[in-house]
């Protein structure tokens, strides 16, 4: 009886030896965003996470910080090249300034629909722009979305392109939503997602555009009393890892990585898809005001052509061409 009770204590210790061992041995990767941690690329992030621990039958840990707690998107980027952050996402946008060759999916009324952006950067396009990427050391995961932008403002409604003129309105780094609101008469505004909630409260900007669950998940309805469904442009958001940690984890492990990668992006994708209407309730529960209905035409007449052309100028067509064949 006695050595029964030895033999199961020994036992007992191994396993928890084991396991001890196998924590220990966990390789842990720091994930970070400028998202808010209600919004859906943060939520996306969590399953990636949860994903990765399973898959990699707990090798792998994912620790994921939102909110620009590791810095800024442009600090991070440079931090994840450099190796001392593992992954991030970041709109495109944020990436233009390694390769303009991403610039193609920040133009302006490019997409004709969600299918269309999805479809474009899931297939050849999106793989030929990752592969860009890879000199800069880093390697791309999956797109995931910040998705298709839609314009607040604090003072006026947006229903015509003569009521942007004059705005002061805060965009991204891409250098095709800076020309684009200059060609329509504004004054954009690059900064950080982290700043612009104070710059709108201070009255610096006096307008922004994002897709609706940032920009409820960032209470911009607090500062910003009218959003137009202008859905404008599309912006993808490359899901990336420092490119060198990549390569020296075990191939069962970059399969965790890639495949956790591609589940997050379809779970946020759905999402988006599922919320959006709820969210648009709550922000007029907010007391935004809510222009549902928008007509592109009169807008793409005028960044459209002038924003392809210093595309082509620069990158030359064939993307753009490709892009347009994407059924």
């Amino acid at each position: 009886m006695q050595r029964n009770t030895f033999v199961k204590f020994a036992l007992a210790a191994l396993a928890l030896g084991a396991s001890a061992l196998a924590q220990a041995q966990a390789t842990k990767l720091r994930f970070a965003h400028a998202g808010p941690e209600t919004a859906s690329q943060h939520l996306a992030a969590l399953e990636f996470a949860k994903l990765v621990k399973e898959r990699s039958k707990g090798t792998l840990e994912v620790a994921v910080y939102p909110g620009s707690q590791l810095g800024n998107d442009s600090t991070v980027l440079g931090a994840v090249r450099g190796g001392t952050i593992d992954i991030m996402m970041a709109g495109s946008g944020n990436f233009s300034g390694l390769t303009s060759k991403l610039d193609v999916l920040d133009i302006p009324f490019l997409f004709r629909d969600p299918a269309h952006a999805y479809a474009t950067v899931d297939g050849e396009v999106g793989q030929r722009l990752a592969k860009e990427l890879e000199s800069h050391n880093l390697r791309q995961l999956a797109y995931w979305e910040v998705g298709f932008r839609s314009i607040t403002t604090k003072n006026r409604a947006v229903h015509k392109p003569e009521d942007v003129k004059g705005l002061k309105i805060r965009t991204t780094p891409n250098p095709m939503h800076i020309q684009a609101w200059k060609l329509l008469g504004s004054n954009p505004v690059p900064m950080p997602l982290g700043e612009l909630y104070g710059a709108l409260e201070s009255g610096a900007v006096d307008a922004q555009e994002h897709p609706v669950d940032i920009t409820y998940a960032a209470k911009f309805y607090e500062v910003q009393k009218h959003l137009t469904m202008s859905r404008h442009a599309f912006t993808a958001m490359p899901v990336v890892m420092n490119k060198k940690k990549f390569d020296a984890l075990k191939p069962e492990q970059q399969q965790a990585l890639l495949s956790a990668a591609q589940d997050a992006k379809l779970f946020q994708r759905q999402a988006n898809q599922k919320n959006e209407a709820g969210i648009i309730a709550e922000l007029r529960k907010h007391g935004m005001a809510v222009v549902e209905t928008f007509d592109p035409a009169p807008f793409r007449a005028i960044v459209g052509e002038p924003l392809r052309q210093a595309f082509v100028a620069k990158n030359g067509p064939e993307l753009l061409v490709a892009v347009d064949a994407v059924k």
